[in-house]
């Protein structure tokens, strides 16, 4: 199946205080059909989340105020109380030691990538992981 196909009907939220990655990551991802709600920081990131209900969640891990952190467990908690289906979620970060890696993955992101980000491996990682959250 052809990427862009798999990505067509996915919402995803993108979350990072960087201008210039938070519109990279918008256009990348737009370009593979995506529809893209973009947020500065973590609380317009978790307005967004619980606005919209994503299929997807790409978030810095770094960002002025709350961390990523805060926003991928008020995420969780609400796809708990509300009984949906997890978002895919994709921390991106500048940092590359392995207690960023273990502590994201402990606090609830399926993916751990650094930047900057391989434009074409995260794409067909995001196509596979929400290929196998909704299957059909």
């Amino acid at each position: 199946m052809n990427v862009a196909l798999r990505l067509e009907q996915a919402t995803i939220v993108v979350v990072d205080d960087d201008l210039s990655s938070r519109e990279s990551l918008a256009l990348l991802l737009e370009s593979e059909g995506a529809r893209v709600v973009t947020a500065h920081d973590a609380e317009e990131g978790v307005d967004a989340v619980l606005r919209t209900q994503p299929d997807a969640v790409v978030c810095d891990i770094d960002l002025p105020g709350m961390d990523g952190f805060y926003l991928i467990q008020r995420m969780r908690e609400d796809e708990i109380r509300g009984d949906r289906t997890p978002a895919v979620a994709v921390a991106v970060t500048g940092h590359s030691d392995d207690a960023y890696r273990l502590r994201s993955i402990g606090e609830g992101f399926q993916c751990f990538m650094t930047k900057p980000i391989q434009p074409a491996q995260f794409v067909a990682w995001l196509a596979g992981a929400l290929g196998e959250r909704a299957p059909g």
